[in-house]
């Protein structure tokens, strides 16, 4: 294998475990189209790498994973999934560590609020990387784990790498997810057959889930009970999207994400999969807002080049271990940790020895 070729494999490597979550999430601000991103990635030029000192001696690598809404959509800006994927090379252990995103936080600017509001908190000129500084200062308060990068992406470039160059994946399932209520693509809008006036009375006296419920055809069923599914990037899209198929909320949506990642990492490390990962590499480059360089992966690749070897483990930070329910003073649903306000102790206590198991 010559060198070029290695690097674009562990290139790849670390870009589709760390940020594959980011991609399915959301329906994010569409940077292209999938056609415009195929055109973009057959002109692409060729890539090079120079080492990067910073990274050189390192032994871990942490990197935060947001989705958002984007412009056009209503709280655009704010980061829906947090997750964080952490490599420690030494170990042979990659960790994916969810953190809801209800968690109860002290922002920087001194006001309470939710962890996903600490991505919107970026300057105006540069929302998406200003305000990724923020959400890595927010996330290392609660986890104790210095973040080292953050990755982004839109929904479009996940459908393109999962349905077009994986040719999809093999999804195992822990948890029947049966979803009667997940929206159709276009018809959020649909009046169902009610006129102007009862859909203004409605919309005046309900809220939340008790207003869609009135619009049924609004919505589809989905259904994957326990099992191994073949997933296209649609399918995929509407696996970790549903709110409402599961017992465990939100708290079951982060493990459904988890379980697409480790689908994407066997996927990528089969022979099909390897022999599209210069288009695939491409194509993620293309559509991807983060601060991880070509250089910084290439001067890590001899540690990435053994992430298929590595253990992988999920940590849900959840109700179940340091947090609890609770509202805020307006009444919002919030989590906080079990052992008060703004108390991080436990919960870096938690995940430290997590990752040392």
């Amino acid at each position: 294998m010559n060198k070029k070729k290695f690097f674009i494999i562990v290139s790849i490597t670390a870009l589709i475990v760390a940020s594959a979550t980011a991609t399915y999430i959301f329906v994010g601000n569409k940077k292209a189209t999938v056609g415009e991103t195929q055109s973009q990635v057959l002109a692409a030029e060729a890539i090079t790498f120079t080492p990067d000192p910073n990274f050189e001696n390192k032994d871990n690598l942490s990197i935060l994973l947001l989705g958002y809404g984007g412009a056009g959509h209503e709280g655009g800006f704010l980061s829906d999934v947090i997750q964080v994927v952490h490599f420690d090379f030494d170990a042979k252990l990659i960790s994916f560590i969810s953190i809801p995103r209800d968690l109860f936080v002290t922002l920087p600017n001194g006001t309470n609020g939710k962890i996903n509001t600490a991505f919107s908190l970026g300057d105006k000129n540069d929302p998406i990387h200003s305000g990724s500084q923020i959400a890595k200062e927010m996330v290392t308060m609660v986890t104790g784990i210095p973040i080292d990068t953050f990755i982004s992406i839109d929904f479009v470039g996940f459908q393109v790498a999962i349905g077009g160059i994986l040719d999809g994946l093999e999804v195992t399932v822990s948890e029947t997810l049966d979803d009667k209520w997940y929206p159709i693509e276009g018809k959020q809008l649909e009046t169902c057959g009610k006129t102007p006036e009862e859909v203004a009375e409605l919309t005046n006296t309900l809220t939340g889930f008790e207003l869609e419920r009135q619009f049924e055809c609004r919505y589809q069923r989905i259904y994957y009970p326990i099992g191994i599914h073949h997933m296209e990037g649609g399918d995929a899209l509407a696996y970790v999207r549903s709110r409402h198929g599961s017992a465990g909320g939100d708290f079951s949506r982060s493990k459904r994400q988890q379980e697409v990642l480790l689908a994407v990492r066997d996927k990528l490390f089969t022979l099909k999969a390897l022999e599209k990962i210069p288009l695939f590499f491409k194509t993620m480059i293309a559509l991807t807002d983060t601060d991880l360089t070509i250089d910084t992966i290439s001067t890590l690749a001899p540690k990435l080049a053994t992430a298929k070897d590595m253990r992988t483990q999920s940590i849900t930070l959840s109700t179940q271990n340091v947090f609890e329910h609770s509202k805020s003073s307006t009444g919002a649903y919030i989590v906080v940790p079990k052992t008060g306000l703004n108390n991080w102790q436990e919960t870096r206590d938690f995940v430290k020895s997590e990752l040392e198991k």
